[in-house]
């Protein structure tokens, strides 16, 4: 009987939600449904912007200038990010409903983006 008892109690525990910062850490990896969100560190880690405006923005800019490291895209279009304002510059694409866990490496583009556009009727990403 005593060991129903403790495996029950383990049990319930594992059920309870995680809470302080490991739940703060979770909500930041978080993207909303119809936005495209940023983070300044690798594995959606760090500082978050999020974009859910169709057009050009320079929110990325005006919040963590070239320090973008990881992105989640979470429209049904592609988004485009720039390395400078007003959607100009060198460019990346992102398919719709798709994450990028680090920028660097292949992907060559950690730490520069500046803008982004999110258009407003599906383009191709090339």
């Amino acid at each position: 009987m005593k060991r129903t008892a403790t495996i029950a109690v383990t049990a319930v525990v594992a059920l309870v939600p995680a809470t302080g910062e490991a739940a703060k850490a979770e909500s930041t990896k978080r993207c909303p449904q119809d936005a495209f969100c940023v983070w300044s560190k690798p594995g959606y880690q760090g500082k978050k912007v999020v974009l859910t405006k169709n057009g050009v923005s320079n929110k990325i800019a005006n919040q963590m200038n070239n320090r973008v490291s990881s992105t989640k895209n979470k429209f049904d279009l592609t988004v485009f990010i720039y390395d400078k304002r007003g959607a100009k510059g060198e460019i990346r694409c992102f398919s719709s409903n798709s994450k990028e866990a680090d920028l660097g490496g292949s992907y060559n583009f950690d730490n520069r983006a500046a803008s982004s556009l999110i258009p407003k009727d599906p383009e191709p990403c090339f």
